[in-house]
């Protein structure tokens, strides 16, 4: 039949009505198995992320992950290569490959819990990289038995992709709920059985038939409850030997008193005679420290808890810290607000000063919590009767408050070797930019002071940004002299900044040099300070901090400096929020020479991030470039290209989002989840929006118009196909100019409900969310559909080029955002949205006519 023939058949109703077909031959179990294997994956990706944060580094777990998900593309190459898979029978296969998926994953994770991978040892162990290749090809599998029951799906079922897609969304909605729900009572190792178990029954939902299948998924199964009940120890997360918790275990007598997990962090309270906690303590106290116990996050943050019950005496070695320092320069303090205290011990600290009302936020609710119960009779019960306790972002809080404050601290609340471990480095830190210090400076009472205190980590990096930002801030606020503003000491192992409202007076800068004196700590700034005044007690071979915090306050030579300096130490802004990294590429080859031709800073995460997106292109490019030694060159290429701009697009602006949100959501762990499942739902009301035909329409002159009164079987455009136009206009072509909009208002729209409650909040993140994620829906289901029309067989191909591109977007977006901001991220995204309409373009009108169909011209060119 040629297309002219189909076309007047089509016109007198000789053709029956293919959709009463494709609803006939698509039962809802293979949508309710599309959704339950896109729930578990992604519930898979982001438990793995959290479990190797802990057993690794956080910035390790991200590149492991990154690279296993590739195996979601390794899927779709292998579809290509071995095309024969196409022709088993369709749900059958479909049950064996989710039965596979659940077994690969719970085979994974215990296998690659057996691998002695450590980053720490990739410094001397050479055989650290090959373990390393195991860990990628090992948490790969998994993930490829995912991509290849979704590449069988799309592939099989092309004229429905509108509809899978949209359940496949769905899923992974879902998925961002339902994993931290899960995490809360479940745990490490229980939460892999939850997502064996959820793959199990997605096994169960493309087919119940077949007595050899459920002669082994149901024993599996039962395997699997009784795995979740007893939780065998062979499965306990083996955590890296170098990681501050396992070193503090390793003290005799040291013991786990209790751990707890929470979607965004592991903590695990520990007695230990490592816990020693009294940052920058001088070495003129003589006593002994309180009883402590541990407070250890993902295994690597370590901070503790003083023994408190109420008699101020024992407190007395609170005198001999750094961080006292603006008690002594104001005197009582009325109102304290104290950042993310953690453990608690700058609220003795403050307690101990005469401060009256102290007010602390916590980010993460899980130390607060453990604080009140667990620890209760230990801390003296501090967050409820010493200090009022403000479940939020600091920031969030001083948005609402009409309280002013006379001592704002950010406490240094780590350990030293997490931070030297470079383990922040690709953390986004909305503390310590440009905006929130003019948020505390403003929270200020005029005479009120700022204080932060960090570990001196050679050669300077972190020190000197906080003065670039304190500066930032001042200038931003209309500070003419922020010089006068500034002051900062040193101790043998700690800086402290302090930040002033109003300039530093005569005699406020004597008590400074007193409290110094005292404590043998040494100056390293305060307005009009002299050079001899500098590097006393604690000696450098010369007074390296005071020279490089005179440059920085100094406009005349502040820009100067930032140019030549080995790193970046310029001020941070919300739109760059990556405090903790200072890595410059200009830089590489003198820092190399400076640090002893030593490569061991290099693995700090802000370098990292270039090495995983360069093996994440270089195995896009063997996995998307194989299918050429089978099919060889398509007719047509450019759909390549298009699936690819639309993976890279999509993930970069669902990133963006995240960020965006994470101020007004109040906490990171309510971002991810709240943006994430926003997006992906309204991306998945997108896709369902589009008719399997509708699409047509927007390439046609002629208008067809639905005849709901006929009863004959002829060919229709469904009403639903005119969801995705604006009258005769596709509104998905807008999806470039609505991103710009994001990138340039989504700030100051989300400001206007920042006070709102939590509840309320969460409903604006999904309407503002919902006009993006919708148009972004369209593009992955008119790709497929308009590549079913001449060339179905390569749509393996062109998942497995989509998936393999989500994974360069995701690391993508946070090279482009250390370097240049997530603004720039946006823009990028939405140009490659414009280059991917261009390619569709092209694609419609020079792809191949088949049988069925219509071309672009419509009808009338046949």
């Amino acid at each position: 039949m040629n297309n002219v023939t189909f076309a007047e058949n089509a016109l007198s109703g000789q053709i029956r009505n293919p959709q009463s077909k494709i609803r006939n031959t698509i039962g809802p179990g293979l949508f309710v198995g599309v959704g339950l294997t896109s729930l578990a994956t992604l519930m898979l990706q982001v438990s793995l992320t959290r479990l190797f944060s802990v057993a690794l580094w956080h910035h390790f777990a991200f590149m492991v992950v990154s690279i296993a998900f590739l195996g979601f593309g390794a899927s779709g190459t292998f579809l290509m290569m071995v095309p024969r898979i196409k022709t088993l029978s369709f749900r059958p296969t479909l049950a064996c490959l989710a039965l596979g998926f659940s077994m690969a994953t719970l085979a994974s994770f215990w296998c690659s819990n057996m691998i002695p991978f450590d980053p720490a040892r990739i410094i001397w162990d050479r055989y650290q990289w090959v373990y390393l290749v195991g860990y990628y090809g090992v948490l790969a599998i998994p993930f490829f038995f995912a991509g290849l029951i979704l590449a069988l799906v799309y592939t099989g079922k092309a004229e429905a992709v509108n509809r899978l897609y949209a359940c496949d969304l769905v899923g992974a909605g879902l998925g961002c709920i339902a994993i931290f729900a899960i995490y809360s009572f479940a745990g490490e190792a229980r939460t892999v059985f939850v997502v064996c178990l959820v793959a199990g029954f997605s096994s169960l939902a493309f087919s119940a038939n077949g007595w050899k299948v459920n002669l082994v998924r149901g024993p599996w199964m039962l395997v699997l409850c009784l795995l979740f009940v007893i939780k065998p120890g062979v499965l306990d997360l083996n955590i890296s030997p170098y990681k501050p918790l396992k070193v503090a275990l390793r003290y005799p007598g040291a013991r786990i008193l209790e751990t707890r997990w929470h979607p965004a962090v592991r903590l695990d309270v520990i007695q230990s005679k490592a816990v020693r906690f009294a940052p920058g303590l001088s070495l003129e106290f003589q006593g002994t420290l309180p009883e402590q116990l541990g407070l250890c996050l993902d295994a690597g943050h370590l901070n503790a808890v003083t023994r408190f019950t109420g008699n101020l005496d024992p407190l007395a070695f609170t005198e001999f810290l750094p961080a006292s320092l603006p008690y002594y320069v104001i005197g009582k303090p009325n109102n304290v607000l104290i950042i993310e205290p953690l453990g608690g011990l700058d609220i003795l600290l403050a307690r101990y000063h005469g401060a009256k009302n102290i007010v602390t936020t916590h980010a993460n609710p899980l130390v607060p919590r453990v604080m009140r119960d667990s620890l209760r009779d230990f801390s003296g019960n501090l967050y409820e009767t010493e200090a009022t306790a403000i479940g939020e972002q600091a920031r969030s809080f001083l948005l609402k408050t009409p309280k002013r404050f006379d001592v704002i601290q950010l406490p240094l609340t780590d350990s030293l070797g997490a931070v030297s471990s470079g383990l922040y480095g690709l953390s986004e830190d909305y503390t310590h930019t440009v905006e929130a210090f003019k948020a505390y400076i403003s929270a200020l009472k005029p005479k009120g002071l700022l204080t932060v205190t960090k570990y001196l980590l050679p050669p300077p990096r972190h020190e000197l940004r906080l003065a670039a930002l304190a500066c930032a801030a001042l200038e931003a606020m209309g500070v003419r002299h922020p010089e006068r503003h500034v002051a900062a000491i040193r101790s043998w192992g700690t800086f402290t900044l302090i930040v002033k409202r109003s300039p530093f007076e005569h005699q406020e800068i004597q008590r400074m040099k007193a409290f110094c004196r005292r404590l043998r700590f040494d100056l390293v700034y305060y307005p009009e300070m002299q050079r001899a005044e500098a590097n006393k007690y604690n000696r450098f071979p010369s007074p390296l901090y005071h020279d490089i915090i005179q440059k920085i306050v100094n406009p005349g030579t502040r820009e100067a400096f930032y140019r030549a300096y080995l790193f970046d130490v310029r001020p941070v802004t919300d739109d760059r929020p990556f405090f903790y990294h200072n890595f410059r590429m200009d830089r590489l080859v003198q820092l190399y020479r400076a640090v002893g031709n030593k490569w061991q800073l290099f693995l700090e995460g802000g370098y990292l991030v270039h090495l995983i997106f360069f093996q994440a292109v270089l195995v896009s490019l063997v996995l998307i470039t194989l299918p050429l030694k089978k099919a060889g060159l398509p007719p047509s290429s450019w759909f390549l290209a298009y699936f690819g701009l639309i993976g890279i697009a999509f993930m970069l602006t669902e990133i963006c989002l995240i960020q965006r949100f994470i101020l007004f959501l109040a906490r990171p762990v309510y971002a991810f989840s709240v943006v994430l499942f926003s997006v992906l739902v309204a991306s998945a009301l997108g896709s369902y929006a589009i008719s399997d035909f509708g699409f047509r329409i927007a390439d046609s002159n002629l208008l067809l118009r639905s005849d709901t009164k006929s009863s004959s079987p002829q060919i229709r455009i469904p009403h639903s196909a005119f969801r995705i136009r604006v009258g005769r206009f596709p509104v998905f072509l807008m999806t470039p100019v609505l991103i710009l909009a994001y990138a340039f208002l989504l700030d100051r729209l989300l400001t206007l409900a920042i006070a709102w409650p939590l509840w309320m909040r969460h409903g604006v993140a999904f309407f503002v969310i919902l006009p993006l994620g919708f148009m972004m829906g369209m593009f992955f289901p008119i790709g497929v559909r308009t590549l079913s029309s001449y060339l179905k067989d390569a749509i393996p191909w062109a998942w497995a080029v989509n998936a393999c591109a989500s994974v360069i977007g995701s690391v993508l977006a946070v090279v482009v955002a250390l370097s240049f901001g997530f603004k720039t991220v946006l823009l990028l995204a939405s140009l490659s949205y414009t280059v991917a309409l261009c390619l569709l373009a092209i694609i419609r009108i020079r792809k191949p006519h088949g049988i069925g169909d219509i071309p672009p011209q419509g009808l009338r060119g046949l």
